[in-house]
């Protein structure tokens, strides 16, 4: 089925909406609470809903703290001034400011004043406790400014003495343990620990009790003790605690006069609680009911008061829950601009920045989870950062932050696919859990974000580990959440998720079942009007199509339609995760039609994948694959065609130039074929040759092509306008560079710099392709950098006709390119089936194959190029130049023919050949200025002997050989020997790079196939990164085996091979193999090849006439061999130059290959050119 893969994604959609819910907020500041939505929310939720508000300095430094709303702002928290006119024994006159003393001095000088004074005065004095409590402001007020823990603790010593000096029932005591409650809970929310809190609510527990109502400071203690209860809430999760604190924040405003100087905060606070329960319940009538208490503390506070950024926060925390409970998005509208405010008017050194930042941070990203605009979720990480950035890692929002960021950096890997998010989004992940306690009410919400990513990095590398981690985590987390927790909606949901990919792996049905009973909860414990019930109920839909195909159980499938035809009905019509969602409707519709043909399901699968398909914020790979479900199930051609169209226009999206190469190449492995397809299908529609070629020109090469626009020669435009091509160059190497530095910083802690070079390299994309729109404006720039035009097309055959062989199972065909057309030939008599038949099953040089490409492909094509017979002399070669598709990448165009009839039937005989990967490709490489190199330096590497590989006694013959032959070209020989460094750092100097030695083609990633030198590898990946486009590097021969091979599958569109890595590097012209070569034969082939090269005077088509000539020779000597008696498919000691060998010496049948020998018949056959 078409969208099988696409389940992963739909999971990953939906779940980012999950994730966000278990992202934690930031209150005000003071409380990140872990969680930002209903479900992990009473993680980390409350963290960022409110602020306890505070005054001056407390609120500051309180605003850092916490993780619940119970964190929110306490406001007039901070212990009150001492006042000479209280006659009361006010509860804090203790707390005294010495700034009513008027004493000019630093803190230091009045430290050390006041101990002095401690010293001499006697324990009984009476004003030893108001002197420790003036010791215990100052140590705070000095902690507020410089962080440092120690002058908590004395404080909080000190705060300790006065509480043991003062008689019991003296109303003075109550106002101490006030404020010693006030120093504990602000020391447990820089320490997180539990026996601080604990006796913050102890001591403050006592301030209340002691203290009677009707007196001026009982409703700051109640306040106070509210909070602190909120805290241990949040903290271990215990119900009690929030119902008992939610009571005494009622209690406190409502015994508060409505001309209170702390009415905000008591409101604020109270509407927190309210939130907190409401999380937890799932009662949305809490949360409006809190709603309107913190509307009304924002609307009487002036936005000059120190704590409306507090208010501000809170709310704004708040409008996002309600958006995420409900969908309404004018919440999430209003949150983003109440929070925008917040942060606007807090000052940048405010402790409560930080807050403000991680809530605006989380609801841009819900934001961007909603619209699907990737400038939301930049917006997102970049505030997220800088919230991580300005707060102490033992600051306990720290954790919340960063898993903030983490969750973040996991959507835009969602979006993008660069696996350095996903890579930094764990690692930032476990360092959050590393920073919580488990027995931290967050615990479980980060370790279910951590299994998110886990099963991201599952999807996209297969990694069993990985798989296992997140289902281990995830289970764990369940069992700490209770049954009753709206949290469990996403670890049930993800755990589904996670047990459905096991069984992917394994086909062990007990996992299946499994999956399908824990979805099966997650869609009953979902409210019908959740902002996830989409979601969970396209997965559920998803683990029954499983059950379907394993068992075959049509009533499975009816089910799985009937909860995917819910979740489409339930995703609002804008949404970014439709199109996932409606290509998987389509999926099982289809599955249906093929089941029981009704016709009636056929085409309501079209109808869905076209929607999908025109979804323009989805995902660009779920329109993609919609596209190719209407390929799939439509029968009127010029309705395939237009999704085609719109299908392969969005290709180029998959690869956009912030991406790192591997991250190129694995999304567009994606869409492999779909080029090809689209193709054959604008035929069959009626299209014209040069619309079918436009579409694998835009389809196919899409990561060399971007990377041969980066590196354009830009003469015309520095001439044109110097500014414009100043900024090109800079922005150009800028995004060049990033890849290579990410490679040399890897693994060191470089945590700010890391990301700040991710982030540099999106904006730097962004500005380098605003740039090329504004060249394109200029006069004569019109085509700068985009798809070659009818015109240019033609101009690229001048030199020779272009073949592109186009297989598809719709249809195969050539599309042959002359200077005055370009005419498209059916291959009647090939099929794609065939062509994949003996692709990955055949013996591809043999001459069987060799035949029936001549028979079924080439002859015909030669002969419409009016190439029926060899040319009359050696000086009038005619040159084709040869574009495969798909699997017939992997033939040998160049050697078909019946050779054993020595007749002209073959290419040999009728035309010289060159390969490219795409008509792009020729022009590229012809843009290129032929220009002396800065040496005439040949390069040259002979590996005889190669660690842990067989030994290739001919490779230095070979050398040797080349090494004579390049002096006679007045070339400089240079033999680095076999150290990797050391040749990596003469390559920018040579003209021609030779290596004789060991290959390896990397059969499920094509970017690590590679050259194997004598202590390390020189990689496809590593060659992507290299641009020698300014030295001019003429001629790159890999005497090795498979260095033009592809064995993944999904490299093909792209041709990643060794090959194609030297020509992006800026190689003019390669010769490589297609697979396995003889060690003896290479020498002989090198020989012919350099010796033409020599006496063509090294002009470009000295190269391919110079192996052709190789080829021929060797072909015509092969063909001597006697053959009654002897194998053909492994020549027998045959001295390619010039007989029979009487003896083979020790080697001759090494392979200059690391894997299987699967070497053809015909020798010579694996060798090509590629070039201009």
């Amino acid at each position: 089925m078409f969208f099988t893969v696409l389940h992963i994604c739909p999971h990953v959609s939906v779940h980012r909406n999950l994730q966000d819910y278990l992202a934690m907020d930031s209150e005000e500041g003071k409380q990140l609470a872990f969680g930002t939505t209903a479900m992990t929310k009473a993680d980390v939720h409350e963290i960022a809903q409110s602020s306890e508000w505070h005054d001056d300095e407390e609120t500051k430094a309180g605003q850092t703290s916490g993780v619940p709303s119970s964190f929110l702002a306490e406001w007039g928290e901070r212990p009150s001034t001492y006042d000479d006119d209280d006659d009361g024994g006010g509860s804090d006159s203790l707390w005294e400011d010495i700034s009513d003393h008027g004493i000019d001095a630093s803190p230091e000088e009045i430290i050390e004043l006041i101990m002095q004074t401690l010293d001499s005065t006697p324990e009984d004095d009476p004003a030893r406790a108001e002197m420790l409590s003036t010791l215990g402001q100052v140590l705070y007020d000095r902690h507020l400014k410089t962080g440092a823990i120690v002058d908590l603790d004395e404080a909080v010593g000190a705060m300790r003495q006065v509480t043991n000096l003062l008689p019991s029932g003296d109303l003075e005591l109550a106002g101490a343990l006030h404020n010693l409650g006030l120093l504990l809970g602000h020391k447990y929310l820089r320490t997180n620990a539990p026996a601080d809190l604990e006796e913050a609510i102890q001591v403050t527990r006592q301030a209340v009790d002691t203290t009677p109502e009707g007196h001026p400071e009982w409703v700051a203690r109640v306040n106070s003790l509210a909070l602190r209860l909120s805290d241990r809430y949040s903290y271990i999760g215990a119900v009690c605690d929030l119902e008992e604190a939610t009571h005494l924040a009622r209690r406190a405003l409502k015994e508060a006069p409505d001309d209170h100087p702390d009415y905000p905060g008591l409101l604020t606070n109270l509407g927190a609680r309210l939130g907190d329960q409401s999380v937890r319940t799932g009662e949305i009538t809490d949360l409006e009911e809190g709603i309107r208490y913190m509307r009304q503390a924002v609307d009487i506070t002036s936005n000059d008061h120190l704590g409306q950024p507090i208010l501000l926060n809170n709310l704004g925390h708040h409008l996002g829950e309600r958006y995420l409970r409900t969908g309404a998005v004018v919440d999430l509208e209003e949150a983003i601009q109440v929070l925008r405010q917040a942060v606007r008017i807090t000052p940048d050194d405010d402790a409560g920045q930080a807050a403000s930042l991680n809530n605006l941070g989380l609801q841009l990203g819900q934001q961007y989870l909603r619209t699907g605009a990737t400038g939301d979720l930049d917006e997102a990480i970049q505030y997220t950062q800088q919230a991580v950035d300005m707060t102490p890692e033992d600051n306990m929002h720290w954790a919340a932050y960063k898993n903030n960021l983490g969750v973040q950096l996991g959507d835009r890997y969602l979006r993008t696919g660069a696996i350095a998010d996903l890579e930094e989004a764990i690692r930032i992940l476990r360092q959050a859990i590393h920073a919580t306690p488990e027995s931290h009410q967050t615990s479980a919400a980060l370790s279910t974000n951590l299994g998110i990513q886990l099963s991201n990095q599952y999807s996209r590398t297969k990694a069993k580990a990985a798989l296992e981690e997140a289902i281990q985590i995830t289970k764990q987390g369940l069992k700490s959440i209770p049954e009753d927790h709206p949290n469990r909606i996403v670890q049930l949901d993800i755990l589904a998720i996670l047990l459905g990919h096991r069984y992917s792996e394994t086909r062990a049905i007990v996992d299946l079942e499994e999956a399908i009973r824990v979805a099966r909860q997650a869609v009953n414990v979902t409210p019908q009007s959740h902002l996830c019930r989409a979601g969970v109920l396209n997965n559920l839909g998803d683990e029954l199509n499983k059950l379907f195909l394993r068992t075959g159980d049509i009533a499975d499938l009816e089910e799985a339609i009937t909860y995917l035809q819910q979740a489409v009905q339930v995703m609002p019509q804008d949404h970014p995760d439709r199109s996932a969602l409606l290509g998987n409707l389509g999926d099982q519709l289809n599955s249906r039609y093929t089941k029981t043909g009704a016709v009636e399901d056929r085409q309501n699968a079209i109808a869905y994948y076209q929607v999908a398909l025109h979804q323009a914020n989805s995902y660009t790979l779920s329109r993609i694959w919609a596209g190719r479900g209407v390929l799939q199930c439509s029968s009127d051609w010029q309705q395939a065609y237009t999704a085609a169209s719109i299908a392969v226009g969005l290709v180029p999206r998959l690869s956009p130039r912030s991406l790192q190469n591997s991250d190129r190449q694995h999304a567009l492995g994606q869409v492999v074929g779909l080029a090809s397809d689209a193709a054959a299908i604008a035929l069959q529609a009626g299209q014209t040759p040069l619309v079918a070629l436009g579409l694998l020109e835009q389809g196919r090469g899409v990561q060399a092509a971007s990377l041969e626009e980066v590196r354009s020669n830009i003469m015309n435009l520095q001439s044109r306008n110097p500014q414009l091509a100043e900024q090109f160059m800079h922005l150009r190497d800028e995004l060049e560079t990033a890849a290579t530095q990410n490679l040399q910083l890897e693994g060191k802690d470089l945590e700010i710099p890391r990301q700040a070079r991710k982030s540099r390299r999106y904006e730097a994309r962004k500005e380098f392709d605003q740039l090329v729109t504004k060249i394109q404006k200029l006069p004569g720039f019109e085509d700068f950098l985009l798809p070659p035009s009818e015109t240019e097309i033609k101009a690229a055959a001048r030199c020779g006709p272009i073949v592109v062989i186009n297989v598809s199972k719709y249809r195969c065909d050539a599309l042959l390119v002359e200077s005055h057309r370009v005419q498209a030939m059916a291959l009647t008599q090939l099929s794609i089936e065939e062509v994949e038949e003996k692709a990955w099953g055949a013996d591809l040089g043999s001459h069987e194959v060799l035949e029936w490409l001549w028979d079924k492909v080439i002859q015909q094509i030669l002969d419409a190029l009016g190439f029926t017979q060899p040319p009359s002399s050696d000086e009038s070669w005619p040159h084709v130049w040869w574009i495969p598709t798909g699997p017939l990448s992997k033939f040998p165009l160049h050697a078909a023919g019946n050779h054993s009839a020595r007749s002209a039937e073959t290419v040999l005989d009728r035309v010289m050949s060159t390969y490219a990967s795409s008509i792009k490709a020729i022009i590229h490489g012809r843009n290129r200025q032929l220009k002396p190199a800065a040496s005439a330096q040949a390069l040259l590497v002979a590996m005889e002997h190669t660690p842990g590989n067989e030994a290739l006694p001919f490779a230095t013959k070979e050398v040797a050989m080349v090494r004579d032959l390049c002096r006679s070209m007045s070339l400089q020989p240079t033999e680095p020997g076999c150290r990797k460094q050391d040749i990596k750092s003469n390559l920018p100097d040579c003209k021609i790079f030779h290596f004789a030695g060991h290959g390896g083609t990397d059969e499920y990633d094509a970017s690590n196939s590679r050259l194997i030198m004598g202590d390390s590898t020189l990689r496809v990946a590593e060659l992507l990164e290299m641009n020698l486009l300014e030295r001019s590097p003429f001629l790159a021969y890999l005497s090795a085996c498979g260095t033009g091979r592809i064995k993944d599958e999904r490299s093909t569109d792209e041709s990643i091979h060794l090959i194609s890595a030297f020509q992006l590097a800026g190689f003019r012209h390669v010769v490589g193999t297609l697979w396995e070569v003889k060690d003896e034969l290479c020498v002989d082939m090198a020989r012919i090849t350099y010796e033409g090269m020599r006496d063509g005077g090294m002009t470009d088509e000295s190269v391919c006439r110079g192996l052709h000539h190789a080829s021929r020779m060797l072909r015509n000597q092969y063909l001597t061999v006697p053959t009654e008696t002897e194998d053909r498919s492994l020549p027998q000691k045959v001295n390619f130059s010039g007989g029979m060998s009487s003896e083979e010496p020790k080697g001759t049948q090494s392979l200059r290959d690391v894997g299987v020998f699967d070497a053809g018949s015909a020798p010579w056959a694996p060798y090509v050119h590629f070039g201009v």
